[in-house]
């Protein structure tokens, strides 16, 4: 874990001019920290949005599951890729260190996470956003834009962020889209989740889990993976 991140004066120069801006104001803060915190305002739209086309039943449900199957491909490769990079790169919120905190209101100190790269958010989101383009591309260029409107700014607003973060989660985002696209086209893989799409029940069950962890940000998820990475700490120590 490094004090600060990488490319710490370009970083400062674009929250100098963002701030600049767009000073913090009572009612800015207000909406960021709304849209930041409240995932029915931010988040819960792509779950929403998810199970509609999940849903649909016509001559095209099998091919368009197994492109929503794609997503979750992407979201596994992006998170194993992320867990194998935690311990080596990292750097704690802008809240958190001395040099930014002059950006921010007293109020917002403190509330940072200490590891902060990448933006987990924006990631998460902007795989599902991309993972729409086969269906509707309006609506996949319309939830890319959502994700930064609402989903990244707002973090990077009330300190949560470096536009660093913002940046490899972009990255991670096109590099997990890509390989899971390449995964999915084998013909064995494509026979496998036509498979797995048509378990039913089982896949249902599965389905209310990952798009209720989906629209509340994972938050449980990565709880329930953090205390798990606690023991296995405590007890290889």
């Amino acid at each position: 874990m490094i004090p600060g991140p990488y490319l710490a004066d370009w970083n400062f120069r674009v929250l100098q001019e963002l701030f600049r801006r767009f000073p913090h104001r009572e009612t800015l803060d207000g909406m960021a920290q709304f849209f930041a915190h409240n995932a029915l305002a931010s988040t819960w739209i792509y779950a929403a949005v998810f199970y509609i086309f999940w849903r649909i039943e016509d001559d095209r449900t099998a091919w368009r599951r197994a492109r929503l199957s794609e997503i979750f491909i992407a979201f596994c490769l992006a998170t194993f890729a992320t867990l194998l990079l935690r311990p080596w790169v990292g750097w704690p919120a802008p809240t958190l260190v001395p040099r930014f905190r002059q950006f921010y209101p007293q109020y917002f100190w403190n509330e940072g996470n200490q590891n902060c790269f990448p933006s987990h958010s924006t990631l998460t989101y902007l795989l599902v956003a991309a993972g729409f383009w086969p269906f509707r591309r309006w609506l996949s260029v319309l939830l890319i834009v959502w994700v930064f409107l609402l989903i990244s700014m707002p973090r990077i607003y009330i300190g949560g962020h470096y536009p660093i973060d913002i940046i490899a989660a972009i990255l991670w985002a096109a590099a997990a889209t890509g390989m899971a696209r390449l995964i999915c086209t084998r013909p064995e893989t494509a026979m496998f989740l036509k498979r797995i799409v048509s378990k039913g029940l089982l896949v249902e069950v599965f389905l209310f889990l990952w798009l209720f962890e989906l629209g509340s940000g994972f938050h449980s998820s990565y709880w329930i993976l953090g205390s798990l990475l606690r023991v296995a700490r405590h007890m290889w120590h």
